[in-house]
């Protein structure tokens, strides 16, 4: 609230969503959507994109370096380990073996 309220454009949150959160699903552990609505409700320029699609990300930065007046909020869609077929969408911690 503060950032919008004293027009901090030079503001930029990247929020990387991948679905998960340390123990399990979104919607199975506490789900914060609509992610998109709650930056909006607090002031912010919003911005979604597919977070492994560079180009989609360099436009995201060019928008938000020119919005004026309001911080900027760029929600990549995102899956955890992409590419790596034994990480990919994994909760469970690799190093340790665990869920």
């Amino acid at each position: 609230m503060t950032s919008s309220q004293y027009k901090l454009d030079n503001l930029c949150v990247i929020v990387d969503n991948n679905n998960l959160q340390i123990d399990g699903s979104i919607e199975d552990v506490m789900s914060p959507y609509p992610i998109d609505n709650k930056f909006k409700a607090f002031g912010f320029n919003v911005i979604n994109i597919d977070g492994h699609n560079i180009e989609e990300i360099i436009k995201a930065f060019n928008i938000a370096k020119e919005t004026k007046g309001k911080p900027t909020a760029i929600i990549a869609k995102t899956i955890k380990g992409k590419g790596v077929s034994f990480m990919e969408n994994q909760v469970r911690m690799a190093w340790k073996g665990t869920k």
